[in-house]
């Protein structure tokens, strides 16, 4: 495992939730511009929060379909995962 990665990647989830956390704050745009959109999504049966959807634009994955990291926050129209914001549409029915 490579543990600065990883600490990067928590180092930055923190910030983006003392923000979300602090005041409300929403993802700036670049943050929605860059974020993968995931349609029919739906949370899925975990101990913890997860989505399940269909990923566009996931920078290491591609288009597909998908299993989020864990969920910490989540707006009208976002989620805030371990590793990165999502944009959400259509939620699955």
């Amino acid at each position: 495992m490579n543990w600065n990665r990883e600490a990067d990647r928590l180092e930055r989830l923190a910030f983006d939730l003392r923000l979300i956390g602090s005041n409300g704050e929403r993802p700036t745009i670049d943050q929605m511009l860059s974020a993968p959109i995931l349609s029919e999504w739906r949370k899925a049966p975990s101990l913890i929060t997860v989505l399940t959807g269909v990923a566009n634009g996931h920078p290491r994955l591609g288009s597909g379909p998908v299993t989020t990291s864990m969920v910490f926050a989540q707006g009208e129209g976002w989620v805030r995962t371990l590793s990165r914001f999502y944009q959400l549409q259509d939620p699955q029915r």
